[in-house]
Parts: structure tokens; C-alpha cells; sequence
């Protein structure tokens, strides 16, 4: 699958979506921190150290489609 080139918000979402769908059971995590953006396929356990240590570690990105662009070039 290649980036295409309407890189709207909408776009983006649906082929984050339909990846998680393929690789992980459709889990897809997004995640609006104060000054920041994570997204990741899976649901971390937040209740753990290691999945705390999981998000912690995930590259943060100033937008929500900057976020969904990575997720979606890293799983690709």
C-alpha cells in the first residue's frame, strides 16, 4: 500500500484502520497528550509498567495526521 497523496485526516484514519484490521485484530491505539500526539496498533495495559514503558517509548508528533503517517509508513 502506498501513501496516497490526500493526506486528510479522514484518509489517513481509515488506512490506519484497515492495517490494525490486517496485522493486530483491528486494536489501534491513538492517544492526545498536552502537547503532543502518539498513536500505535495494539491497546497497551496501562496498568503495567511495561505497557506505561510502551507508550512512553512511541514517537511523539505535534498532529494527529503526523502521528497516523508514521503508524501507517512503520506497518506498511
Amino acid at each position: 500500500m502506498n501513501m496516497p497523496k490526500n493526506n486528510n485526516l479522514l484518509t489517513l484514519l481509515s488506512l490506519a484502520e484497515e492495517i490494525a484490521l490486517k496485522k493486530i485484530d483491528g486494536h489501534l491505539t491513538i492517544m492526545r497528550f498536552t502537547t503532543h500526539w502518539k498513536c500505535m496498533l495494539g491497546t497497551p495495559n496501562l496498568d503495567s509498567d511495561s505497557g506505561r514503558t510502551e507508550v512512553g517509548e512511541l514517537q511523539y508528533f505535534n498532529t494527529l495526521e503526523e502521528a497516523l503517517r508514521n503508524l501507517i509508513i512503520l506497518h506498511n
